[in-house]
Formats: C-alpha cells, structure tokens, sequence
C-alpha cells in the first residue's frame, strides 16, 4: 500500500490490510503523513514505513510542491522496498494519481500496478479550489488522471459515480472496479450499542465528527442554534475535526451570534474514540453543501452513525438519497439553517421517530450495504492480478 495518509486513522486503507491479513497475506505500507521522521511502525502484522511530510492545508502552490517532493523520495523507498520483499502487487491510493510513476521499476520487474481512486482529482479539485472547467489547471489534471489509470493494469475506485466520471474522461470501463467505503468493524459495531433505555443525557447533542472545511455547510447547524436555543435549553452542538483556518471562522461565528455556550470544538481525535462519542450524542448531522465532489461522494460517517444507532439528519444530497430514503434520514435542504433547525426540533420533541428512523437505518444498512461483498471483489481482483488463489474470509456485519 502506497500513498500520502494517516494510515493509522484511514479507515479504507486500514480495512484492505486487514482483509488481506485476514486471508494470509503479507502487507506492507509506504506512506508519508507529516511524520517527523522515518520510521518503522507495526500494527496487527502489518509493516508501516514512513517518510517525513510537510503538507500544506489549502495553499495550491505548497500541495503541488509537497507531492513533487515526495515523489521522488517515494520512488526510491519504494524501489529498495521491491527488491526486498519483491511484492505481488503495490496498491497506490490518491491523491496524488501520479504517484503510481513511483512504481516504474517494479512494474518493469513483474509486479502489478492499481490506482485507487478515492477521490477523483477533477472533481476534488474543485471543491476545494472552484475553478473554469475548461481551465489549465483541470486541463492538466485529466490528463494527470488518465496517464495515472493508462500506466496501471488496474484502477479501483469508490463508488459508480466516480466510476462513469472516470469512464467519461476517457478510462476504460473494463479496467475499473467499485470498492464502497465501508466504516471499520474493528471500530464501529452494533454490538458496541447500549441496552435500550439505558443511557440518559443531560444534554442534546448533535455531532459531526469529520474535516472541517467550507464544503462540510457547518455554518448551517451554528446558524440554527439561537432558534434551537429558545426550542431546545439543553441543545449542545460538537464539532470533531482538526482545527484549521475555517475552524477559526466558525468559532467566531458562534461567538456573533452569542451561541459560543452552546457550541463546541474539540481537536481531531483516533477512529477509535469516536464511537464513545457517538453514544454520547442524540443525533448525527450532516450539513455539506452540494458541489460537484460533494453531491457524489459518499459519506462514510452517515454509515457510521447507522451502525452506532444514532438517527441522522442530512443535507438533501443526491449521494445521500441514494444511500438512505426519508424513512431512515431526516433531509434538509442545504444551506437552509431554518430547515434544519425544524429537523433538530422534530427529533427532540418524538423519541418514537428517533426510534424509528433508527430501525429503518438498521434495514437499509442490511439491504444495501454489504462489507463481505466488497471484500469479495477486492481479494478476488487481487487473485486475478497476482494470479494467486488466496481464500476470501466472511466480513459480513450488517444487522440481521
């Protein structure tokens, strides 16, 4: 596995390594997260090398300088790796897609290349930095993007609408498989659920445990809150996330509207404790905005709040329609703070409908969302790939 993560809190790189130790694979990881220096690290028998990083939240010139940099750090780690342990395949997840060029002499020695598009560069892109369609810089990176995918023998991707945009800009079809994001059952179990009636809070609490960034629509729940405040006396906003340059506007929005009490930031923390968090809180938000990544991009958290039991209210956005009817979440349409702020009143006022969007969560998760079959298809295109039969294990978790 090669790519610039946490792989210690990425939970699709995690839950690979994990599939593939689980089968009796070997896996080793390569990866380069703001790490102080290079280091070996071991977890659940899986090998992490690391390479130091100096990522630049939100600045574009100091992105395109850092992956620059790494590319040629990751290129020899990698090569000296490969004759080493001479592996089967090296799996590269974006961003960057270029990444992947770090594989050549390997590649030249037999092993196997796949691209995994987590996110489509395009599209991130302009989330993050909207931009003319037709510009050089998105020019530049569709063609970043299809010379990544042509040098692969394989691209993985994480959902079909990143996969027809793919196959749009020019990648084959028959070249591409769809691995869904699927929350790490390590972590996130519904046996992890308390008893019924068994947890009193003091409070109401509505989280949002994620990136703090414009997209996320967070200004939408922090302008709810004076109304809330007057429906609800006990109403508690959390917000978990690495406290960057927005959370800093946030902070001062709450503190304008005199909401500052009600609201709080807490630094981003480990996968592992989000789940006592979670059973702490009332109900799950989730207020992005519709953009051209967002409107597509499916939001692992909303899984996450279904497995630990929490209902949910979301911007009505077309990836969250697709995932959840209106039965299991309450929609609200972005950007409208007085919307979800009857959405919240709703919810605090019938513990019934808590109750029954919490069940109807429970029957979507079973119906269409299925761990097991994504581990299926990841290890048996590993098998053709390697040309290998390894054995697929059960990893089947949805309530029954």
């Amino acid at each position: 596995m090669v790519g610039i993560f946490n792989y210690f809190v990425d939970s699709r790189v995690r839950g690979y390594a994990k599939w593939l130790k689980k089968a009796g694979g070997s896996v080793d990881v390569l990866t380069s997260y703001r790490y102080e220096a290079n280091q070996l690290l071991e977890e659940d028998g899986v090998r992490v090398f690391t390479i130091p990083s100096r990522q630049q939240k939100g600045k574009r010139l100091m992105y395109i300088l850092d992956y620059a940099a790494s590319f040629f750090v990751f290129a020899a780690r990698l090569t000296k790796l490969y004759f080493k342990n001479h592996y089967d395949v090296i799996h590269f997840h974006n961003m960057p897609d270029f990444l992947v060029f770090t594989g050549l002499i390997p590649k030249i020695f037999g092993a196997k290349i796949i691209l995994d598009i987590h996110d489509p560069l395009p599209e991130m892109y302009m989330s993050k930095f909207p931009s003319k369609e037709n510009s050089i810089a998105m020019k530049l990176i569709r063609l970043e993007e299809r010379l990544s995918a042509a040098f692969s023998h394989w691209v993985i991707t994480a959902n079909t609408h990143f996969k027809d945009n793919l196959i749009k800009r020019g990648i084959p079809a028959r070249k591409i498989t769809t691995i869904n994001n699927y929350p790490d059952t390590d972590i996130f179990q519904f046996s992890k659920r308390p008893a019924e009636g068994s947890v009193h809070h003091d409070q109401f609490t509505l989280i949002f445990p994620g990136t703090i960034a414009p997209r996320y629509g967070l200004e939408v729940a922090i302008n709810a809150m004076p109304t809330l405040i007057r429906e609800i006396p006990n109403i508690h906003l959390l917000i978990i996330g690495r406290l960057f340059e927005h959370a800093a506007s946030l902070i001062s929005l709450a503190e304008s509207l005199g909401v500052t009490h009600y609201v709080e930031f807490r630094p981003g923390i480990p996968n592992k404790k989000i789940p006592e968090l979670l059973l702490q809180a009332d109900v799950g938000i989730y207020p992005a905005l519709p953009d051209r990544h967002m409107s597509i991009a499916i939001p692992g958290k909303l899984l996450e709040f279904a497995i630990m039991g929490l209902p949910i209210i979301s911007s009505r956005l077309q990836i969250v329609e697709e995932m959840f009817d209106d039965t299991a979440v309450m929609f609200f349409e972005p950007g409208n703070a007085e919307e979800f702020a009857q959405c919240v009143k709703a919810l605090y006022e019938d513990e019934a409908l808590r109750k029954r969007m919490v069940q109807r969560a429970d029957e979507t998760l079973a119906q269409k969302h299925s761990l097991d079959h994504e581990v299926r298809k990841y290890l048996s295109l590993l098998n053709n790939l390697a040309n290998r039969t390894i054995p697929i294990p059960e990893f089947d978790v949805t309530p029954k």
